[in-house]
Order: C-alpha cells, then structure tokens, then sequence
C-alpha cells in the first residue's frame, strides 16, 4: 500500500491509471461510494511493496532531488506523497516519506470497541477481521458499592463475532467516576463484591481478560491504586487471564499532576500484562480545544519516557480511530461532535480544501454547516496512521490499541494489514 495525497484537479480515474490500478478497487480499498475527491485528503493505494511514512524536517539547502536520493526513493514518490511544488523546499517543513517495509513484523492489535447498535458493531467486526489480535469489548462500570454494570446491547451474537475474528476478547472496564473509584479502592466490602460480581461476569460470557481504563482520579489516591491493580492483576492472572491497563500519555514523572500523577508507571508495570499508552485521551480532548487527537512529535517524546519504565514487549500505543468537530469560536462548556470517518463523514459537509499540519502529522479544515455555524474538524486519516505505524515500527513497540466509536474507514484496516503481521495470539 502507499499513501498518495490528493492535489487540486486529480480525479479517481486518474489515480488509479497513474498506479497500474482500477478506480473501482480504490473505491473499495478506501470505502468510499463516489469519487468526488477533496485535494489534500489522502489515498490508499494497493501496490506490491507495503510503505510507511517516515517523518522528515526539512533542511536549509534541501531540495526535492537531494532528499529523494538521501532516502533512496524516486522523486515522483516524494511529490505523490506531499503537498509539494517544484524543486525546491522550505526549511522547517515536514515531510511525509514513504519508506518501504522490507520485513513485516508482528505486532499486537488491540481494539477498543464500546458496544453501541449491534448491527453496526457487527459491521464494524467484518470490516476488522483480521486486523485485531484482541478485543476489548463492553465498557463495563463498576459502582461505588462494587456492582458491575453492563451495557444492555453487550450479546453473545457479538461475542461470538469476535471468537470467529479469531481474536481475544478482553472485558473493556471502567468505574463510575473518581469517587466510585476512590471508595472502590478502599473499602473491603466494596472491593470484595466487585471482585465476586467480576469472576462471574468473566466467566459467563468467556472473557480471556480484563482492561481496565480509569476515570480521572486524585495524585493522591496513588497507593490506593497501585495496590488495587496489584490484587486485580494476582485475581485475572489466577483464572488464565490477562489484565491490560490504560495510562494517559505523559513526557515526565509528576506525582501531583491532576491527570496522571496517580499512576506509578514503574509499579503498575509489574502487575499487568499490557500498558496501554493512551495517546488518544491527553490532546484534541473532549473537554479542550481544538487541536490533533495525536499529533506525533509529543506522542514520540512520551513514548521515549514510557520507554525507560516499560519495557517494549508490554506497550501499546492508543491511538483514536475517529475524530472531533468543534463548534468556532471553542467555548469550553460545548463539546465537539463524534466524526468517525473524516470529511467523508455524513454530518460534515465537504470542504473545499484538506489543511495538513506539518507538526501534528494530522489532517484538519474548517467549514460552515448548514445554519452557518463555523466548525473546525480534526480527525485521523491513513497518513496520519501510517506516520505512527512507522513510529511503532521504530520504537519496537508491541503494537497497537485502536479506541473505536462505531463504524471505522477499511482503509485504517488494510494498512495495518499490509504493514505488519498481526499476531493472533498475544505478543510476549
């Protein structure tokens, strides 16, 4: 596969002709049902050797010619992957460079999949078939008291699909709030009836293990929760299963910080099978403003630091599958809407123009809607996910964990498919 960027006045037909392609089976590769192209989005495109994008700031002196033979890649390949004009280059620019995968490695792929309408959670199961190696499904709650609750639309028709996907399924796991998690925690009964409510939980609907994402909680509740995931993780490894664990990325060790400074990261390593680097909460947030979910060069620097606590066999990077539209100007009590498919989004009307920023590697565009409201939308496309793919590959991580709200793009399937082997059992 190879990523191309669509620039002004290239049509689907054209693509597929420059590459030896047929338009249909674009059409196909990328899930889309026209070819009314916006410039600047970006294509997937089926060819023989599978690429990644390496990231590259330009140098002063750098033209097209020296970069393509300092990365020994023809030009053609560096101006189809970039918005780039001519020979010369603006120092400070970063590029998107495809970089040929010479040796599929293997990686895990987990996907977090909140059970919304079970007819599209099948669909979006189809569309995942071997691309996951497991499955954390269901975004139980735990209460203040310990009682488990399940989501009604959680079936064993999904569990099933799943099964047949020949992946893992993980039960997907939160806590009502901080409180319920702060009372949890601490108080005997409440733990122990939610450890009872949980073993039966799991071995009623045949959960292989647990993940367990938490609300946000005080820095001082620290011990309590290194000693909770302790007990948590001695119970699911006793039954056969494995415990994954959610952390808000971060670039250094604070303690006191609100959002992160209740993990002990080098601690909570020792007693869980899998941390789960969760890039996808501590950027474009729900509550914040508009920016990239996971603009790279922050997530490569907390990556370094999950690094020198967390050994590479045992992180995943999480990274979102979906996107936000914020209203203009941001206003902090309105939050955004849910995008799942990018400017291909039903909800969105299509922008004239795709903006690409150059330090998030993330695409962006601003619109008005049908009653004249401005939006700004950032979201995650296939260039955006092949740069970090590269940075997976690079830092030899364990993989992936993929949060997903609904359907997904086929597109973010099969570049995962064609640039590593996805394990079917757990990495170790």
């Amino acid at each position: 596969m190879f990523v191309h960027l669509v620039k002004k006045g290239e049509t689907l037909p054209g693509i597929a002709h420059a590459y030896g392609v047929s338009a249909k089976g674009l059409q196909q590769t990328n899930g889309w049902v026209d070819d009314a192209l916006v410039p600047g989005c970006s294509l997937l495109v089926p060819t023989p050797v599978p690429t990644t994008l390496l990231t590259y700031q330009v140098q002063t002196g750098d033209t097209v010619k020296k970069v393509a033979n300092r990365f020994h890649m023809p030009e053609r390949m560096l101006h189809a992957a970039n918005l780039v004009t001519g020979e010369t280059l603006k120092p400070g620019v970063c590029l998107t460079l495809p970089m040929p995968v010479l040796e599929k490695k293997t990686i895990e792929v987990n996907m977090r999949w909140e059970v919304q309408e079970e007819d599209l959670d099948l669909l979006t199961m189809d569309e995942a078939t071997g691309s996951v190696s497991s499955v954390s499904v269901a975004y139980g709650i735990a209460e203040s008291d310990g009682r488990l609750r399940l989501p009604p639309l959680l079936s064993r028709r999904l569990l099933a699909e799943t099964r047949r996907a020949k992946a893992e399924n993980l039960l997907l796991l939160t806590m009502a709030d901080g409180e319920a998690a702060a009372r949890l925690f601490s108080h005997l009964p409440s733990r122990r009836a939610f450890f009872s409510e949980l073993r039966a939980v799991m071995q009623e609907h045949g959960f292989r293990g647990l993940h367990l994402e938490l609300p946000q909680l005080k820095p001082a509740l620290r011990p309590l929760v290194n000693g909770f995931v302790r007990e948590l993780g001695l119970r699911v490894r006793r039954s056969g299963g494995m415990l994954y664990l959610g952390v808000p990325a971060h670039e250094h060790e604070e303690p006191e910080h609100p959002r992160t400074g209740a993990y002990d990261v080098p601690y909570l390593n020792h007693h869980v099978d899998r941390l789960v680097w969760n890039a996808d909460e501590e950027f474009g947030r729900l509550d914040g403003p508009p920016m990239a979910l996971a603009p790279l060069a922050p997530i490569k620097r907390s990556l370094r630091h999950a690094l020198t606590m967390v050994p590479r066999r045992k992180l995943l990077l999480g990274l979102p599958f979906f996107g936000y539209d914020w209203a203009l100007p941001f206003q902090p009590d309105q939050l955004p809407t849910l995008i799942l498919h990018g400017h291909c989004d039903e909800e969105v009307l299509p922008p004239k123009q795709i903006q690409w920023d150059d330090r998030a590697m993330a695409p962006m565009f601003i619109y008005k809607n049908e009653v004249g409201e401005t939006r700004e939308v950032w979201y995650e496309d296939v260039r955006s996910i092949a740069a970090k793919l590269h940075l997976v590959s690079e830092l030899g991580l364990a993989g992936i964990s993929c949060l997903v709200h609904g359907s997904t793009l086929e597109a973010h399937w099969e570049l995962l498919r064609d640039s590593f082997h996805i394990s079917k059992t757990n990495v170790s």
